[in-house]
């Protein structure tokens, strides 16, 4: 299955920050693009482009200003073994990580863990405003923005080997937040899935929101009560909104008192937080799918409404709403 993902970044980009990110490529896959946009539009200037290139085990950076772009660099280190070595796992229809920190006048990029060079920013960060990633890509897996300096948040990474796909943002949420997913749930039709706010980087769920396809067409909403993981009683109401096979805009109002939902332009739900000053606690959230159904996410956008209590967020899940305005 060929995938893409487009989404606007949670804060501007500045000095400190790391971005990870985590793919699968196709089978037969030649390239994996990530672009750092301007906007989230194919017409966008791209301050950063990483291209990987699998058949050539290379990682070519270049960046598109004022419509132009200026010539790539090509990063084949011919004196460092382990970044030679890193280069050539590179192989197509497996697994890649690329980790990107942004510098005081350069990105160092990573792969597999392993320093691959470093290159001159070109551009304003400030101008930085979305992420996409594009061509040969089967599974998008963690598209994480992360900060560094002047202290690291999220302070704490949880392994989680459940986690199908990750979004952390690299400082608190404030009232008014919006998260807006954009998705295709296939696969096993009596599976599902679920979205994790974890409090603080632990094991601990601020919110579980799972919803549970044939034959319960369901969407539990609930979180854990203690340390020790025992859930609350859970919420059901609401109705399912979910269709197998067919892409949904979900919206994740982060207001004042509660987590508000809609999906594809309407009104779902609610769910009230369970801890004093419960947005300071997180730090993003974790998709898990379970009993074989997946989730093809192809964009996450954020967004400040403007308004504490989220007030008018439903059109952000409005699969025709003009979100680049």
């Amino acid at each position: 299955m060929l995938t893409t993902f487009a989404g606007t970044l949670a804060s501007p980009v500045s000095v400190g920050h790391i971005f990870h990110f985590s793919a699968k490529s196709l089978d037969d896959a030649e390239r994996v693009d990530i672009d750092f946009q301007t906007e989230r539009s194919a017409d966008a200037d791209v301050p950063l482009h990483l291209s990987v290139r699998f058949e050539e085990q290379r990682l070519v950076v270049g960046s598109k200003l004022g419509g132009q772009w200026v010539e790539a660099e090509r990063q084949t280190p011919q004196h460092d073994t382990t970044s030679q070595s890193a280069l050539q796992t590179l192989m197509p229809g497996h697994v890649f990580t690329v980790y990107v920190l942004v510098g005081d006048s350069s990105y160092h990029i990573a792969l597999a863990d392993c320093p691959i060079g470093a290159f001159t920013i070109r551009g304003s960060l400030a101008d930085i405003k979305a992420v996409t990633i594009t061509k040969d890509v089967h599974q998008i897996l963690a598209v994480d923005h992360r900060q560094s300096f002047p202290f690291p948040f999220p302070a704490i990474q949880m392994h989680d080997e459940t986690c199908y796909f990750s979004n952390d943002v690299p400082k608190p949420f404030v009232p008014g937040h919006v998260i807006i997913l954009t998705a295709v749930p296939y696969g096993n039709p009596r599976g599902g899935f679920i979205i994790k706010f974890h409090e603080n980087g632990s094991r601990k769920q601020a919110l579980h929101f799972n919803p549970r396809f044939d034959p319960h067409y369901v969407v539990v909403r609930n979180s854990h009560a203690s340390e020790a993981l025992d859930f609350r009683q859970e919420e059901r109401t609401g109705g399912f909104p979910f269709i197998i096979d067919q892409q949904f805009t979900l919206a994740i109002g982060l207001a004042e008192q509660e987590f508000k939902f809609a999906i594809n332009g309407s009104q779902f739900e609610t769910y009230a937080y369970k801890a004093h000053r419960q947005l300071d606690t997180l730090n993003g959230f974790r998709v898990q799918c379970t009993n074989g159904l997946q989730l093809e996410v192809t964009a996450v956008d954020h967004y400040h409404s403007g308004s504490p209590d989220c007030a008018g967020y439903e059109e952000y899940s409005n699969p025709y709403a003009d979100l680049l305005a």
